[in-house]
């Protein structure tokens, strides 16, 4: 009787493991299925396979407004897009035509030019650009584009013997009406002389005068799968607003005018 008690509470616990086990197995079974039914079921910005990654991604189109922080932007498409400004003013670039109205003493310039060893234009000037002063620590991150003083310009093979091109970057002082610039590049005082049908821009670091309707192409990054939230790293907006004096625009198709000063400032010379 003894023996038989024990075989049949052993056959008891064997059962008792099967039963476990089968029970296991099948819920196993009916998991799987319900798991993968789940994640098909899911919308597709939160299923693995590419999901959520930082995708690199070029916008074109129109600036359509600012809201709460953001650019709104109507892309080539006509879907609209919201974009996050970057993080520094280096991330910005405003392009529109000046009028030579528009110069004032003291503003910020820069340009390129062919001089020889003495420090002499060779050729007149084709184009300048106006712009704004960054705070220093930007600054020194593009030098040659905000920091006064002459940098080594374009390399052209055409050039004559002693005559190289640089890239000035310096004070306004001041300019004539035959468009005879003086340029203080840091510590050195330059006369250039602007060609006769020499083109003048503004460009800012800044979205102060842009409106809506001016052209925009950004660059930067946007999760998958929702290509209409932009985080910006680089946004450019232009116009054909020509910026005058008054600050107010005109048709590009006006001709540039040089600004009606006589008083050509150099400061010392070295």
């Amino acid at each position: 009787m003894l023996n038989q008690a024990r075989f049949f509470n052993c056959e008891g616990c064997f059962s008792a493991f099967w039963v476990t086990a089968i029970l296991g197995v099948v819920a196993t079974l009916w998991l799987v299925p319900v798991d993968r039914q789940v994640m098909a079921d899911d919308p597709p910005g939160f299923v693995f396979k590419g999901a959520n990654q930082n995708m690199n991604i070029e916008v074109e189109g129109k600036l359509a407004g600012f809201k709460q922080g953001m650019l709104l932007v109507t892309r080539e498409d006509g879907v609209e897009v919201t974009v996050k400004p970057p993080e520094d003013a280096l991330g910005f670039d405003f392009q529109a035509p000046i009028e030579g109205s528009f110069l004032q003493r003291g503003m910020m310039v820069r340009f390129n030019g062919n001089f020889n060893k003495a420090g002499i234009a060779t050729d007149p000037i084709d184009a300048l650009t106006a712009f704004l002063p960054l705070t220093e620590k930007l600054a020194k991150k593009k030098s040659d584009e905000f920091v006064p003083g002459i940098y080594p310009g374009e390399k052209k093979s055409n050039l004559p013997d002693g005559v190289s091109n640089y890239k000035v970057v310096g004070k306004l002082m001041g300019w004539d009406a035959t468009g005879l610039v003086a340029v203080q590049a840091g510590r050195r005082p330059l006369r250039v002389q602007l060609a006769e049908k020499a083109t003048m821009n503004l460009r800012l670091n800044q979205l102060n005068l842009a409106q809506q309707g001016d052209t925009v192409t950004i660059t930067g990054t946007y999760r998958l799968p929702d290509d209409t939230k932009v985080v910006a790293k680089t946004i450019a907006v232009t116009t054909d607003r020509v910026q005058t004096g008054a600050t107010t625009g005109t048709s590009t198709n006006s001709r540039h005018k040089r600004a009606k000063r006589s008083d050509v400032e150099t400061g010392d010379k070295e």
